[in-house]
């Protein structure tokens, strides 16, 4: 998988986390939300799957399985579900393979699964919890890591992950800053 293509998601995660400037505490949305992605590995993508999406109560708000044939998903999440929502992608291949990532607002309608969201949702857990701070230092702790070990398998280029960083860094992932 190109690390560019991962990069890229990532950031057009954090941008509606930029928007939100409630970080103490939990967002409610208004209306049900459709959710769509895709669920890949290192070693590509996933087609057989099953995913939960947990709001911030911790309580299970959606349910879907990916039966084989594709590694798209899609969830709705009820009215009044309280963000930020975690995805978590349980492989059947490989059921001790966990893949997470974190849907910070109501706002975003696309999110994919794949190791470096979950690198950022466990990093900004272990930072404190979900929130924009600990996303956003999560970020830069999983594009430093993914850099440093070669950017995944398939990731051509070597772990240059600065390409598409260049100019003002303030800019980085859609002028989140």
């Amino acid at each position: 998988m190109d690390i560019r293509i991962l990069i890229v998601c990532l950031g057009s995660s954090l941008i509606f986390t930029a928007c939100n400037d409630n970080t103490s505490s939990p967002s409610t949305a208004a209306t049900s939300t459709r959710l769509t992605g895709h669920v890949s590995n290192d070693d590509g993508p996933v087609d057989k799957a099953r995913i939960e999406a947990k709001d911030a109560k911790g309580q299970v708000a959606a349910k879907t399985e990916l039966q084989g044939g594709t590694n798209a998903y899609q969830l709705s999440l009820p009215v009044g579900t309280a963000y930020p929502v975690i995805l978590t992608a349980f492989p059947l291949a490989n059921p001790n393979e966990v893949l997470k990532a974190a849907v910070p607002s109501p706002l975003a309608s696309e999110q994919d699964i794949s190791p470096v969201t979950t690198i950022i949702v466990d990093t900004a857990m272990s930072l404190g919890g979900i929130n924009e701070a600990n996303l956003a230092k999560a970020a830069g702790a999983a594009i430093a890591l993914r850099k440093k070990s070669g950017g995944g398998s398939g990731g051509g280029g070597g772990g240059a992950t600065t390409e598409s960083f260049k100019g003002d860094p303030t800019k980085q992932y859609g002028g989140w800053h």
